[in-house]
This record gives C-alpha cells, sequence and structure tokens, in this order.
C-alpha cells in the first residue's frame, strides 16, 4: 500500500534535528536573523503560519465586526482566528481548474465594512494577484494578506507579491522542505514588523525536550510511509478493527486544544536550527521530481478526474485532490489496487460566511478524494494508479461523465 503523502524531510536532517536538540551553540535572535536574511529584508520568524497571522491581527486593530474577504477553501483554524479578533469572513468562490479566486466575486463582496483580503494558494498551485490587487487599488483601505502555505517552491522561488501587506509560508511537518514546524512571514510595514518581533519576543519559548520528542514521532511516520511498512500497518489495523485513517489524521495534526494560548508560543531553538538547515540545503530536484509525477499522472486522467489546480502554470502538486459524486467508490476502488487515497486526510474546509460558504467551493470540498501522487512512488505503480482512475470515470453514471472518449487514452509513464 502506498501511503496518501510523503513527509518531505531526510533521515539525515531527522537526525541533525536530534543533534539539536543537545546543542546550545548559538541563541535565538542570530538563528532568526539568519533565517529573515534568506528570506528578505521585510521577513518575519514564526512559530507557524497561525502565529504569525494571529499576530499580524492583534497590531491591525481592526473594529469588531469587520468583514475580511476570504478564498472560500482554507482550513478551520484561519477562521478561528479572525472570529477571535472579531472579524466576519465573506468567502468567494475560485476557479477549481486554477484554484485562482475569482476576481468579479471580490469585488461585488467588497462593502464599506471591508478592511482585508485574506487568498489562499492551494495544493501546490500559485494564483495570479494581478486581479485581486486590480481590485483593491481602487480602495487603499483594504490590505491583502497571502497564505502561502502550501506554495512553497525553494528559496529562490515565489516569496510572495510584494503588494501583498503580509505573505506566509508553512514549513510543517506535512509541508514542503518540511522543518516539523516553523514559518516566515513576509511583513510590508516596517512599524508592523517591529510590533510584531516585539510581541512574539513575550511568547513563552517551545523547550528542547518537546522538540526531541516531536522529531522522533515524524522520525516515526517516516518510517511508517515506506511501503512494506505501510502495508504492514494498513493490514494490522484491519485485523484489528481499529480505524488506521483516523489514527493518521491524527498523527499528523498540528494544533489541538484551545487554539490561540497554543499559537503564541515562540518556537523551540533546534527548531530554528533545522528550518535553517532545511532552506539552506533543500534540493530543488525534489521539488522539480515531485512536480513532473503530477504532470504525468494529470495528463492521462480525463478532465472529469484532473486534480483541482491543473490548469494553473505554478502548480508543484503538493496535493492531488480530485472531484467525485461517489468517494467512497473511488477510495475503495484505489485502495483495492494498493493507493491510500483518502476523502478525510486534509484539514481543508469550505470557509463559512454570515451568508454560508461559497457554493462551488463546498461543493467541491464535499466531492474530494486526496490521491497518493509524489516522487516516490515507481513509474508502473502511477501507470496502474492512472489506469484505475481513468476505469472509475468510465464506470459511473454517463450522466456525469464530459470527457471525449479520444481524450481519455493512456500515456505510458515508463516510456
Amino acid at each position: 500500500m502506498y501511503a496518501r503523502k510523503q513527509i518531505d524531510i531526510g533521515y539525515r536532517d531527522l537526525t541533525a534535528a536530534l543533534g539539536y536538540c543537545l546543542w546550545n551553540g548559538t541563541d535565538r535572535r542570530h538563528l532568526e536573523t539568519n533565517l529573515e536574511a534568506l528570506w528578505g529584508d521585510d521577513a518575519v520568524t514564526a512559530l507557524s503560519v497561525r502565529t504569525a497571522f494571529d499576530c499580524w491581527l492583534a497590531t491591525q486593530n481592526f473594529p469588531r465586526g469587520s468583514e475580511v474577504i476570504v478564498s472560500g477553501i482554507n482550513i478551520p483554524d484561519m477562521a478561528r482566528i479572525l472570529k477571535h479578533h472579531g472579524l466576519q469572513m465573506v468567502p468567494v468562490d475560485m476557479d477549481l481548474h486554477t484554484m485562482e479566486i475569482l476576481a468579479d466575486e471580490v469585488e461585488d463582496a467588497i462593502s464599506p465594512r471591508t478592511r482585508l483580503v485574506l487568498v489562499a494558494h492551494l495544493f501546490g498551485s500559485r494564483m495570479d494577484m494581478d486581479p485581486v490587487f486590480e481590485m483593491t487599488d481602487q480602495h487603499p483601505d483594504i490590505l491583502v494578506v497571502e497564505d502561502c502555505a502550501q506554495a512553497f517552491d525553494g528559496c529562490n522561488g515565489y516569496s510572495g507579491d510584494d503588494r501583498s501587506d503580509l505573505s506566509l509560508f508553512s514549513f510543517g511537518a506535512i509541508k514542503t522542505a518540511s522543518a516539523l514546524g516553523g514559518a516566515l512571514a513576509r511583513v510590508r510595514d516596517t512599524g508592523v514588523r517591529e510590533r510584531m518581533r516585539t510581541m512574539m519576543a513575550t511568547y513563552p519559548a517551545q523547550g528542547r525536550g518537546y522538540f526531541f520528542k516531536r522529531t522522533l514521532k515524524f522520525a516515526a511516520l517516516k518510517i511508517l510511509g515506506l511501503n512494506w511498512v505501510y502495508t504492514a500497518f494498513t493490514q494490522a489495523c484491519g485485523m484489528f478493527g481499529v480505524d488506521y485513517d483516523k489514527l493518521v489524521v491524527n498523527a499528523v495534526r498540528g494544533f489541538r486544544g484551545n487554539l490561540i494560548p497554543l499559537l503564541r508560543h515562540q518556537p523551540a531553538l533546534p527548531q530554528l536550527a533545522l528550518l535553517l538547515r532545511r532552506l539552506r540545503q533543500y534540493p530543488r530536484e525534489r521539488l522539480e521530481a515531485r512536480r513532473h509525477t503530477g504532470q504525468l499522472v494529470n495528463h492521462q486522467l480525463p478532465t472529469s478526474l484532473r486534480c483541482a489546480g491543473h490548469a494553473n502554470p505554478h502548480n508543484t502538486w503538493w496535493l492531488f485532490p480530485v472531484y467525485t459524486n461517489y468517494k467512497s467508490e473511488l477510495v475503495n476502488d484505489l485502495r483495492a489496487e494498493g493507493f491510500d487515497a483518502t476523502a478525510s486526510s486534509s484539514q481543508l474546509c469550505a470557509m463559512e460566511g454570515v451568508d454560508g460558504p461559497a457554493v462551488d467551493c463546498e461543493d467541491f470540498i464535499d466531492g474530494t478524494v486526496y490521491v497518493p501522487v509524489y516522487a516516490d512512488i515507481p513509474y508502473d505503480a502511477l501507470d496502474r494508479l492512472a489506469a484505475t482512475l481513468r476505469q472509475y470515470a468510465q464506470a459511473i453514471p454517463s450522466a456525469l461523465e464530459e470527457e471525449p472518449k479520444t481524450e481519455m487514452e493512456p500515456a505510458i509513464l515508463a516510456d
């Protein structure tokens, strides 16, 4: 059984992380300065994207009841943070082929109470920000935040739009170039940036012991992701009647409990040291291999089952979500062929506003299946994965089939 996702960190990095837990060779500000120098003059280091976003909002003092236009899909914690600061979400739909926010809906959503537009770059894709700024340039009081937690494509790649007020990048446990945690934010306003640093410096720091245990946990999960180990794990869970899907989801979940107090911490020193190592040494070819794999699989599929964001020219295929009206059937078909697809592994949800969620985004989330597509899966297995998806598309009711037969001819990956 091929695991649903691989943790993007090597065993040498994990060994180094354990070593950092025993090393007292530098101080926090030195590590933060080095990290921020890698990212740019306007960078700030934080425990997580959620931490940086919460802190940034605290510096803004938006009036309670102010409206925030948000991409229709994001994680529930971002909604909880907005609610904590007394802000009201106005979700807008996205083009699911490109995962770009619909500019005309942004324009229609702007009201006298709008103070912020929060856009999320999803599944490894990166949206074009020009349409967003064409709208907000007409409203100078409206700020723009980019949630780029899923969009990292290397230190020399995209680091946020220079016109955004805040750009957020995550290096959490399941992210690209994982450092098991940590985040970098670009904060364009100098005064806001310094206030954020001052505020976060007052947060209690996570301890070395905490990070040591966290490193061991994800080292075990990385080993679990090996094909033969994961196969044995899923079979054992089946024998004992254990829902391994829930076990996996809970194992990689970030903050559990009262969110805001958990966010307001500084990362442990070994966390910062590992993040610095990862950013300095991350192999670009690994990212390119994932991009290549995603493109190859996607091109074999009928339009109805192509990955969300497949038409986006800036896609690193961090996740491979497909839409179907029959999730259980597709998950079962893929698992029967040895691919641990899931309809529940992501924390993403349709953002809920006063008038409900964005319609297309809600429908997509309700029918999303996450398919394991990554560079560590051999080409012959990827061929089999694509063939299973094509067979599924042919088996569903013809009323749902939108793809001409000629476009469903396979392209053999091994060639």
